[in-house]
């Protein structure tokens, strides 16, 4: 009996492989952990899309513009029925997939970008939003967004 409990002590081994590194550099490489999730990218775009629509002179020119407001309205609309944080994050990531919209976080912010921007923000409060032209004209400072009085959304 003392030899069985003797052969089940777990043996440790050194590990057989180092992390991945730069060969000449010696810098760990970026791997599939290190790109951000859906939703963070998301999260992302949600807060540069808020920045830029609080900063009416930084504001891409594009954004004002009424076919922009439009295509931003006509995407929110098709979002509607997404009524979870993750299921919007998931259909993000299959429209990044095929528009590229994850590499681009920056002010040119297209109408769909937007447009999911404006959902993942609803979701998280609860609050819905005005069309894309009202809520782009009623965002003035830091704080301006609780002063609005928005409508509750339907859960």
């Amino acid at each position: 009996m003392a030899l069985l409990t003797r052969n089940l002590l777990p043996v440790v081994e050194p590990r057989r492989r180092p992390a991945r590194r730069d060969r000449i550099s010696g810098v760990a490489q970026p791997s599939q952990r290190d790109a951000p999730t859906p939703a963070q990218t998301l999260t992302r775009v949600a807060l540069t899309t808020l920045r830029g629509a609080r900063r009416p002179d930084r504001r891409p020119a594009r954004w004002s513009g009424a076919a922009f407001a439009r295509e931003v309205d006509l995407v929110r609309l098709h979002l509607v029925p997404i009524r979870t944080r993750g299921g919007l994050a998931a259909s993000f990531a299959r429209e990044a997939f095929h528009a590229d919209l994850a590499t681009v976080v920056d002010e040119s912010i297209g109408p769909v970008s937007a447009a999911y921007a404006i959902r993942w923000l609803e979701l998280g409060d609860g609050v819905a939003r005005p069309p894309w032209a009202t809520w782009l004209g009623s965002l003035r400072g830091p704080g301006a967004e609780r002063g609005w009085p928005l409508e509750r959304a339907r859960r």
